[in-house]
């Protein structure tokens, strides 16, 4: 983690002096620049070239390749991820687009996953006639919601007992939730009145729903839980050491397709996780990112056992349900989040902060979030602390008088929207204000921040989750 404090020098030349040490440093650390062409190609399209923001291990492997160019939208970077070898012409989609440098190391980690479950699927056919039966079952399932009368033929009397009890309570629940959501953000809360970042200039639209929300409808979902659908893809995922609730389209399909094949070997012939082979392959490695209630448990009893978990904390029961209710935060990265509040125990500004957290629209936002909280839990701030709004900055100030502001952007770009977030996020009590980034401000960004009083610490998203890797006590409450 590199840490830069304000000269004592004049401003102006404090200012001068930091940003050719910048420039000095950045060039001197940088990794091989990649060439001159692809360099002016990519600008000259308004973006970077990806060698200089990704290490070479993350931009190529025997099934993939990242396009040279990326492009910069609020501070994160994105990237396309293009299938190429052998069978990539049967690789649907043909390239898929990540939206930070962390989400480009997660692609990355579970192309191994994806590599052994394809290998499965092309060693052996037997079963998927069976499968898709089963697919068919799930939808009839469905039906007994949406079209109870011409549903129920052919379904054990049963199975209908137990899915109308799940429907109905889930249903209720399900009521519920979008109520509170909704009495939330009626009003338009003034206290929401924050962004995550600096404005990008061009927003990025919200994404489709992922796969254990896919279709919109309850009843989709209950016809696959009844089956064991859900269970399988997390029984997979705790197997392959991945997040069951991965949003990389090439993982969920074939994940997906092995989830059924699993149940029809359970049916049959005794296909399944056994395939898979034991513990390993844990993308993740040691780092214990995944709480084992994610793999043990449905997303409706996670959301639960999480809700449960933040009413210590007193915030409204309709900002905590439209958190708990937004399905951008799978259910590993709402239970990420909920350890990381829990151990800052925010003493003020529950509802502001979870009412900025709630309105994310992108995967990439809510890691976002997530990544924001474990920067702040790493700065220590000394209790008792609270979120505040500062402008359009969400900051935690704590006992000290310190201000924590926490970016994990790959590359804080100096520009109108930065210079004005930042010029509305003063406040002339503050003892220290700190700029907590997770990767690096460009030369201009440091020059201008430190000559403004800003404390950055850069670099400090790796010592943050190492602190967050520790691994966690199961709830014996559970």
């Amino acid at each position: 983690m590199i840490i830069a404090r304000p000269a004592p020098a004049p401003r102006a030349l404090a200012a001068a002096l930091v940003a050719a040490l910048a420039a000095i440093a950045s060039t001197a650390l940088a990794a091989a620049p990649p060439s001159p062409t692809t360099a002016d190609r990519c600008i000259a399209e308004g973006g970077l070239p990806a060698a200089a923001l990704a290490p070479p291990l993350l931009l190529g492997g025997e099934d993939f390749r990242v396009q040279p160019c990326a492009r910069l939208v609020g501070g994160m970077a994105q990237f396309v991820i293009e299938a190429q070898g052998e069978g990539s012409d049967a690789v649907e989609p043909r390239s898929i687009t990540v939206e930070s440098l962390d989400l480009l190391e997660r692609r990355v980690a579970e192309m191994e996953a994806v590599r052994r479950l394809r290998a499965m699927g092309a060693a052996g056919t037997a079963g998927r006639a069976s499968a898709s039966s089963l697919r068919q079952t799930g939808a009839t399932l469905a039906g007994v919601v949406t079209r109870p009368v011409e549903s129920v033929v052919g379904l054990p009397a049963g199975a209908l007992r137990v899915f109308g009890r799940r429907a109905e309570h889930f249903g209720e629940r399900a009521a519920a939730a979008g109520d509170r959501a909704l009495d939330a953000f009626a009003h338009g809360d003034p206290r929401l009145d924050v962004v995550l970042r600096p404005r990008a200039a061009t927003p990025l639209p919200p994404e489709p729903e992922p796969w254990w929300h896919r279709g919109g409808d309850l009843a989709s979902s209950l016809g696959k839980r009844w089956l064991g659908y859900t269970t399988a893809r997390r029984e997979l995922g705790e197997a392959l050491g991945i997040d069951p609730y991965t949003a990389n389209p090439w993982l969920d399909a074939e994940t997906d397709r092995l989830a059924w094949s699993t149940l029809v070997g359970r049916r049959s012939a005794g296909f399944g996780l056994g395939q898979v082979g034991g513990s390993a392959a844990r993308v993740l490695g040691g780092s214990h990112r995944i709480h084992r209630m994610v793999w043990e448990q449905s997303p409706e009893d996670v959301a639960d056992w999480n809700a449960g978990r933040l009413a210590p904390l007193a915030c409204s029961p309709a900002v905590r349900g439209a958190f708990l209710g937004n399905a951008r935060y799978s259910p590993t990265l709402q239970t990420q989040a909920v350890d990381a509040l829990l151990a800052l125990v925010p003493q003020r500004g529950c509802d502001t902060f979870l009412g900025l957290a709630a309105g994310v629209e992108r995967e990439a936002e809510a890691r976002f979030v997530v990544d924001a909280l474990h920067l702040l839990v790493a700065a220590r701030p000394r209790f008792p602390s609270r979120f505040e709004a500062l402008g359009e900055a969400l900051v935690l100030r704590d006992a000290e008088d310190r201000l924590l502001l926490a970016l994990p952007v790959d590359h804080l770009q100096w520009t109108p929207e930065s210079a004005a977030f930042f010029a509305a996020a003063h406040a002339a009590d503050a003892r220290d204000r700190r700029l907590l980034l997770g990767r690096e401000a460009s030369p201009e960004a440091r020059a201008a921040l430190l000559a403004a009083g800003w404390v950055i610490e850069e670099q400090a998203l790796g010592p943050a989750r190492e602190a967050q890797a520790r691994p966690t006590p199961v709830d014996p409450a559970f």
